[in-house]
């Protein structure tokens, strides 16, 4: 029993629709646990401690009333590749299989303390048509035990955020708009759209909640070209898209979608990208990104900086925004 409980933990979350796959066991220098923050909401009141020099200085700022960074807007280096700034992602939060629940809002607000330039949540539509985060449908027991093998999609908004998480059972599941309104003004949030039939109304309760300037959309290729069009105010949002390995839909991105709000497009860590990079991406205006659920330590995650990649996601976040200070500095690049 035993080894089959660690099997289930020993996982991988990616923004793909299949089931996690069993991956190896967390890495050593992995997130520590959050400490003293508010379950209740992603970022606490004393969220701010890891704050570094790259938050608002004075609080002021248009509308939402915080100044623009590159934490929290994608107005600020995240859509201009011209930017040099070396970007990190916590891939659902500073989580750990003991610890701070991936996707939890204890593992968001450990990503915005640590220093993380942007999280990566995941979202999905309940049966009365409200977005919510989480990564599976159904809910697997190591996500949650008194909603085990339910589907998100079967339940009411109301009934999944009553659904606890496994290793912060203080916390339930959340609304996204709930979730986007407390990172607002902190971080950049990558949202994993992980059913295309809920492209539209995902990309809805973005637009709904004001934060298609911090938000954006991880969708595929084809998405972007059939799904996209048809949204009301679909040129008001950004998008991630997932180009994997398959770098002939470059070409049918830059020569024959022509989207300009795609802004970056997602390739596997393995793939050389610094030529494509320098002489196809950037020139057209597009950054390049990577999910790497295998790197763990300051050299690998470095190694993929160094690579071309201008944000890198992974699962140990203090790693990660070592690895981003190091690149970052030898760069000149100020705060790091």
């Amino acid at each position: 029993m035993r080894r089959s409980t660690l099997s289930l933990l020993l996982l991988a979350f990616g923004c793909s629709t299949a089931a996690p796959a069993p991956d190896a066991p967390p890495p050593t220098d992995a997130p520590a646990a959050s400490t003293g923050r508010d379950a209740a909401s992603p970022v606490g009141s004393d969220a701010g401690s890891g704050a570094d020099a790259g938050d608002p200085a004075d609080g002021s700022g248009p509308d939402a009333g915080y100044a623009k960074t590159y934490r929290n807007s994608l107005s600020v280096c995240w859509t201009d590749a011209t930017c040099k700034r070396a970007l990190s992602v916590a891939h659902g939060g500073e989580w750990t299989f003991s610890g701070n629940a991936y996707d939890s809002n204890a593992a968001l607000a450990a990503a915005y303390a640590n220093g993380a330039d942007g999280v990566k949540i995941d979202a999905r539509i309940t049966k009365d048509n409200v977005a919510v985060v989480s990564h599976s449908s159904p809910l697997q027991l190591y996500e949650s035990v008194d909603c085990y093998n339910k589907k998100i999609e079967e339940m009411t908004a109301a009934e999944v955020t009553k659904c606890h998480r496994v290793t912060t059972p203080a916390e339930t599941y959340q609304r996204l708009d709930e979730v986007l309104n407390a990172l607002r003004g902190k971080l950049v949030v990558q949202v994993c759209v992980k059913l295309q039939v809920d492209t539209a109304k995902i990309a809805a309760a973005v637009l709904a909640a004001g934060a298609e300037d911090f938000a954006f959309l991880e969708i595929s290729t084809s998405d972007l070209q059939t799904l996209v069009p048809p949204i009301p105010s679909n040129n008001k949002l950004w998008y991630l898209i997932n180009v994997s390995s398959n770098l002939a839909e470059v070409d049918t991105l830059l020569d024959t979608i022509k989207n300009p709000r795609a802004f970056m497009y997602e390739f596997e860590p393995n793939i050389a990208v610094s030529s494509l990079v320098t002489t196809r991406l950037h020139p057209a205006g597009i950054r390049s990104f990577t999910y790497d659920k295998d790197a763990s330590t300051t050299p690998a995650i470095k190694a993929l900086f160094d690579a071309g990649f201008d944000a890198v996601s992974t699962n140990a976040n203090p790693s990660s925004v070592q690895a981003r200070v190091q690149v970052n500095t030898a760069r000149g690049v100020s705060p790091p």
